[in-house]
């Protein structure tokens, strides 16, 4: 009887324990600035494709998430010091990146072009940049890009850092700047809502770079993290269900998924 009785305790405290763990909140880090993926509303909520999708990705997952904002070059080293869980912020997946962190499955593809007044004659020769200043977010790997492949000593082409997009974009139609080169499909929300009406739009096509701009964009987490396999498996459920292709399609005309294998 007493044996019987220490079993059914300690089944007691098993599933205590794993009901503490299921509860544990997955903090996931994220930026407020990177509209239409994210952004925060006018009441101070955080919005857009990425944090829906987040949420439907967290709901799979059966996981109570907790988003958590800071700039993106401090996401990494977060991850890394466990003050977030995982990264969910159109983060590329690059070799350089995967020496410190591990990658979800491919989640959106993310091609990088140059935007510019029409008419500046700015595409994606470099020939066309030289005696320029390109504006990029600070710790992207569009900022990689520039200082390791076109250095300004050898390019002639400077290169100006900021701490987010919006800022780049207010210098860009004042003047400050010549171009930028940043993701298309955040290119496309400014362009479609302010650039094109003030005589911007894409400069030349699109980079092919994968060693710089990786295959597209996953959710980073720290090396050999189980929460790996929880994120692909959940992934798998938002392209299947349809949950991806109506957040999708409420942002793009166009498709931002990977293509399935």
């Amino acid at each position: 009887m007493k044996r019987q009785v220490l079993k059914m305790v300690v089944a007691g405290l098993w599933m205590a324990a794993g009901l503490a763990c299921a509860q544990d909140p997955v903090r996931i880090g994220t930026l407020s600035d990177y509209p239409p993926f994210e952004y925060k509303d006018a009441s101070g909520q955080l919005k857009g494709m990425e944090i829906e999708l987040g949420n439907a990705i967290c709901k799979h997952m059966q996981a109570k998430c907790e988003y958590v904002t800071m700039d993106f070059d401090a996401l990494i080293p977060a991850l890394k010091a466990k003050k977030i869980d995982a990264v969910l912020a159109q983060m590329s997946i690059t070799d350089e990146r995967k020496k410190v962190v591990d990658f979800s499955d491919l989640f959106t593809l993310a091609p990088v072009q140059y935007v510019a007044k029409v008419g500046a004659g700015i595409s994606e020769d470099p020939a066309t940049l030289r005696g320029k200043t390109v504006g990029v977010y600070s710790g992207s790997n569009h900022e990689t890009y520039l200082k390791k492949r076109l250095p300004k000593a050898k390019s002639g082409i400077a290169t100006k850092s900021y701490p987010n997009q919006d800022a780049i974009w207010l210098d860009l139609e004042a003047g400050r700047l010549n171009t930028t080169l940043t993701d298309t499909t955040v290119a496309y929300e400014w362009l479609v809502k302010t650039g094109k009406a003030k005589g911007f739009d894409f400069a030349g096509k699109p980079l092919n770079d994968v060693e710089m701009f990786g295959e597209g964009t996953g959710i980073a987490v720290r090396k050999g993290d189980a929460l790996k396999a929880r994120l692909n498996a959940a992934i798998k459920k938002v392209m299947a269900d349809g949950s991806f292709a109506a957040e999708n399609k409420k942002v793009f005309p166009f498709s931002i998924a990977p293509a399935s294998k």
